[in-house]
């Protein structure tokens, strides 16, 4: 009796000191969770901005291009439109056809985008040249023309040939105009716009670029940049994304720069490579933005954490007494009887008592693994019960249940010890079968499927189920990375057993390429 009243202090001060020691413990795993939380929100958050500013620059790229091709579908058939007129009227004058043609482009409401000339035939002598592309010594070789235009009329009447068309400078300069005027009046939250530098030197130095469209800073626009500035750390970021265009077209960096408030801040910038324009187009944002919402959500969480911090540690005092009472009223043999009962619960599904999915993937994994080190595959088999969601809304679920219960013990008759029957979910069930040759695996199709057919289940009011299967049967193949692959491909051949009316199975080649568009559960199950 001493004995025991000598253990109980003990007892006790050892159960202080670890309370006090995993108190202190879980106080400080809470800190780093708070301090991880922080930082994988931080993360987080910039990893949103990063693609924010992407997606945006790369919308814009997109619209670039897209009014690029507008236009010149447009202006090509503007040019096509009034050719037969031209001509016409061309052919109508009494005299100086050319000077018809002008007055008429003159009118036009858009006279700004038409290019227009004539020249003498038999001397090249210039006639007018409103774009100044014959120049002053003309040739006559009218080809030389064609690459600077998108579309374009020649024609001659008498001794006069006139050219006539839209340049492909009037489409750049329309599309640039369209393009800065879209930069300019586009507005973000927070400290975060699109800008346009163009490059006038690859190689960088000094007076490479100049600032073309900034909306932060208007006065900024036509200043000259050189790849030697330096943010407020000496960082020649401009240099490094200069660097970074040339080599892959695209830059991403951040850098320290007052914001419109005189507060030193730090940038996050993507940029993208416009190269028919040699235009840098950009977008950043401030850093700050970032952490002051960082810096509301983590307020936000904190409470939180606080309380559940809590909690767990009363729960935690409560199960460390209650272990304590256990272990002390325990014996070794009763501690053995509940580890043992706990291995069984996990390694069971309680329902059917196949190899639970839990345990089952364990083993699948184990499986995958020898099979990479060079053991022959197994045979993975799929299994669904045919028309089993039909039985659970017709008869109920506990009819259900007891299908799948007797399919289960059904199954087991045809199982070696060395096999597996695992219960992946519902109605479906992963058999893993070890050693089979391809004739061994012909024949257990066989056996699971008339397996199935022998298990009879009467309802309620008498009625008798006859139960079918649908099987796809299949094994891993050297480029499969990991046991999933074998389940993909293995459901590939269930999706061809529903397909083809199901209560069949299908056995996949050797090394069979998965088919993403085979997923059995696309079949509707009914």
């Amino acid at each position: 009796m001493g004995k025991k009243q000598n253990v109980r202090p003990q007892t006790i001060a050892i159960v202080v000191i670890m309370t006090l020691a995993i108190l202190a413990l879980l106080h400080q795993a809470f800190d780093k969770i708070r301090t991880l939380y922080k930082a994988q929100l931080n993360a987080n958050a910039l990893e949103l901005r990063e693609h924010f500013l992407e997606n945006t620059v790369t919308n814009l790229v997109g619209d670039i291009n897209t009014e690029r091709k507008v236009r010149t579908s447009e202006y090509e058939d503007q040019v096509e439109s009034c050719i037969e007129h031209v001509h016409l009227i061309a052919n109508e004058a009494e005299s100086r056809p050319e000077m018809v043609v002008k007055e008429y482009f003159d009118g036009r409401p858009d006279r700004t985008n038409w290019t227009y000339m004539a020249y003498d035939r038999n001397t090249n002598d210039v006639i007018y040249d409103s774009a100044g592309l014959l120049g002053d010594a003309w040739d006559g070789n009218e080809d030389s023309l064609k690459n600077s235009f998108i579309s374009v009329d020649f024609f001659s009447v008498g001794d006069v040939s006139i050219i006539y068309g839209i340049t492909k400078e009037t489409l750049n300069n329309v599309v640039k105009n369209s393009i800065q005027e879209k930069v300019s009046y586009n507005h973000f939250e927070g400290n975060t716009w699109l800008w346009i530098n163009e490059i006038r030197n690859y190689d960088g130095g000094k007076n490479y670029a100049v600032r073309y469209v900034n909306p932060e800073s208007r006065v900024t626009e036509g200043r000259l940049l050189s790849t030697d500035e330096k943010d407020q750390m000496g960082k020649e970021y401009l240099k490094e994304e200069l660097d970074s265009l040339n080599e892959k077209g695209s830059a991403q960096y951040t850098y320290l720069n007052k914001n419109k408030d005189g507060i030193i801040a730090e940038r996050v910038v993507y940029s993208a490579l416009y190269k028919d324009y040699d235009w840098i187009v950009g977008m950043s944002a401030d850093m700050d933005d970032i952490e002051r919402y960082v810096e509301k959500s983590n307020a936000e969480i904190e409470g939180y954490i606080i309380k559940f911090e809590i909690v767990v540690a009363l729960i935690f005092l409560i199960l460390l007494g209650f272990m304590v009472v256990m272990t002390v009223r325990s014996d070794r043999e009763f501690t053995l009887d509940i580890t043992k009962k706990l291995k069984r619960q996990v390694e069971r599904d309680a329902l059917t008592k196949a190899t639970s999915r839990q345990y089952g993937e364990e083993v699948l994994k184990k499986v995958f693994e020898a099979y990479k080190k060079g053991k022959p595959s197994p045979a993975i088999m799929l299994l669904d019960v045919d028309h089993f969601k039909e039985i659970n809304d017709t008869y109920g679920h506990d009819i259900g249940d007891v299908v799948l219960k007797r399919v289960v013990m059904s199954l087991y008759h045809t199982f070696r010890k060395s096999d597996y029957l695992i219960r992946w979910g519902g109605d479906e069930f992963v058999g893993v079968y070890l050693g089979l040759d391809d004739d061994g695996v012909y024949q257990v199709a066989k056996k699971v499927m008339d397996a199935v057919h022998e298990v009879k289940v009467v309802t309620e009011d008498g009625q008798e189920l006859n139960l079918t299967a649908s099987v796809g049967i299949a094994g891993f193949a050297p480029s499969d990375k990991d046991y999933t692959d074998g389940i993909r491909r293995a459901d590939n051949m269930l999706y061809d057993s529903k397909a083809g009316g199901r209560n069949q199975f299908h056995i996949a080649e050797k090394n069979a390429k998965i088919d993403e568009n085979k997923n059995s559960d696309s079949i509707a199950r009914g």
